[in-house]
């Protein structure tokens, strides 16, 4: 019985994996996109980008064990990570503006000019992805569902018959 119910975990992981690299694919974009309107209304929050590289960290790895998605499912979360190590080889001229005197503008003039238009493209790669996840995998939300109601089951007779 033991056996039976760690085939039925994996299986529902491998069933729901599609399911849920697509829900990653049209979270990530949306946090994002809220994340940029609610910071212009005067809200800011800094743990929000962390949480953003760690959830398309979780999509990425979820999106290459994927088999029958095309090859764009790669270039969102790709051009989320250059975007990324941009910001960071950005850092020396904040800082050497900021010791001169000033008080960051060049630094985020060029976070303006390079990474914002890197992330918009993201964002519309996200979306394409997550349509293609859609069209790969049509019946992924009741596989997911199928998958999980064989798994809730068999752990609820494995729990009668202990």
């Amino acid at each position: 019985m033991k056996t039976d119910l760690k085939t039925a975990r994996q299986t529902l992981k491998a069933e729901s994996r599609a399911y849920q690299v697509y829900s990653y694919y049209l979270a990530i974009p949306i946090l994002f996109i809220g994340t940029m309107i609610v910071t212009y209304f005067g809200y800011s929050n800094n743990s929000i980008g962390v949480v953003i590289l760690v959830l398309t960290i979780f999509a990425h790895v979820g999106a290459s064990k994927l088999k029958l998605a095309s090859k764009r499912k790669y270039v969102a979360p790709i051009l989320m990570y250059i975007a990324n190590v941009i910001a960071l080889v950005l850092m020396p001229v904040l800082f050497s503006d900021m010791s001169a005197g000033g008080n960051g503008d060049s630094y985020f003039a060029l976070i303006g000019l390079i990474v914002v238009p890197i992330e918009i493209i993201t964002i519309i790669f996200f979306f394409i992805s997550a349509h293609d996840l859609k069209k790969a995998y049509p019946t992924m939300k009741q596989d997911t569902k199928q998958a999980r109601e064989t798994y809730k089951q068999l752990k609820q007779t494995s729990k009668l018959n202990s």
